[in-house]
């Protein structure tokens, strides 16, 4: 394997944890150039000339986390050059009504302080659907150790939808 193949796997574990490495080697993305990863930090930030040259862009701040998630969505989704792939998660809820990643301890009362405070409660079909609305086609999604990753694609052209 080539040294810059081993040092962009080996960033994207470091940015991204082997939890999102392993959804994106199983979906066939690990490898790939031009990957932009926006960080859930507040003071990560991207200029507009850099999201032009993304190929991909994975957020690793959770869908579910985000307030205004359409507005971020479309607002991002305007920046990006069409066929660019976009990569993120989200926890969502079962049947039951609990969450998925309750794994982790006082999770399940942030999740309540967030279904007050207003952040979305996030299911596949949801998260889909506001993919599709803000101009992504969901390429794919998997479960994966509490969280669901997702793959997606700007539509090439917004009008026709393809």
């Amino acid at each position: 394997m080539r040294s810059t193949a081993v040092f962009r796997i080996v960033s994207i574990i470091i940015l991204c944890g082997f939890s999102f490495f392993r959804y994106m080697r199983s979906a066939g993305l690990a490898g790939r150039q031009g990957i932009i990863v926006l960080s859930s930090h507040k003071g990560a930030n991207w200029g507009r000339n850099d999201l032009r040259c993304a190929d991909m862009l994975i957020s690793r701040r959770r869908l579910d986390l985000i307030k205004h998630l359409e507005m971020f969505l479309s607002s991002l989704v305007s920046l990006l050059p069409p066929d660019t792939s976009f990569v993120g998660c989200f926890a969502q809820k079962n049947a039951e009504g609990s969450d998925h990643a309750g794994l982790f301890t006082g999770f399940h009362s942030k999740r309540t302080h967030y279904a007050i405070s207003g952040y979305p409660e996030l299911n596949r079909d949801r998260v889909s659907a506001i993919l599709e609305r803000c101009g992504l086609v969901v390429i794919n999604m998997k479960q994966l150790n509490g969280l669901t990753y997702f793959h997606s694609r700007k539509k090439l052209n917004p009008t026709t939808n393809q």
